[in-house]
């Protein structure tokens, strides 16, 4: 396949996208059509078929493959990588890239948590951090007996605290850059809200 032609497939896709998502702002997505999509992307139906089988496939497909960005962008994150970095003021520069990409797909966001979206997308992510973070909780501190309260406890708090994060950015119509994001999420994620809010003195590093 040529250069040629793989840019036009891609420019295709993007109508189809930009398309799916305006229609989206609108209404919910069991009420779009194929004709819909076609007619907002200026675009034949035969077109749309080259790409998706119908538009729960498209709406899918755009789903997964958002998702499976951010899957790689998470599974990256060290907690004691982010202590470092805490310590310094300075963001954990993996959660400035995870903002930067969330940013760069800011009108799928805006759709998929807004009213005619998926709120189910936003437990699909809060699983996947859940087990992500056991997993790495539990290597760190194996020992349950050593822990203030019980870990899945602790990790259904974690977890719910970061969605909570994204959630209120998007909400908020992304009203601080990726970097500001980052750096809040590593005061958070290493300080806890007791020190976050100033409550309790943030310790200083012994380095």
């Amino acid at each position: 396949m040529s250069d040629k032609t793989d840019r036009r497939q891609a420019r295709t896709k993007q109508l189809l996208y930009q398309a799916l998502i305006s229609l989206l702002t609108e209404k919910g997505a069991e009420s779009i059509t194929v004709t819909d999509i076609a007619m907002r992307a200026d675009i034949n139906r035969g077109t749309f078929y080259l790409h998706y089988k119908d538009v729960p496939d498209m709406l899918e497909q755009i789903k997964d493959e958002i998702f499976g960005k951010l899957q790689s962008l998470i599974l990256e994150f060290d907690p004691q990588e982010v202590a470092q970095f805490a310590f310094e003021d300075e963001p954990y520069p993996k959660l400035v890239r995870l903002f930067e990409e969330v940013e760069r797909n800011a009108d799928f966001y805006k759709v998929i948590f807004g009213p005619h979206g998926d709120i189910s997308y936003a437990q699909r992510l809060r699983t996947f951090l859940y087990s992500h973070i056991f997993n790495k909780v539990s290597y760190s501190q194996p020992r349950e007996e050593d822990m203030l309260i019980p870990r899945d406890y602790l990790i259904a708090y974690i977890s719910s605290a970061n969605i909570g994060i994204i959630m209120h950015w998007i909400e908020s119509g992304f009203n601080k850059t990726p970097y500001e994001m980052g750096l809040i999420m590593t005061q958070m994620v290493n300080h806890g809200p007791l020190i976050a809010s100033g409550i309790r003195e943030k310790p200083h590093n012994k380095r």
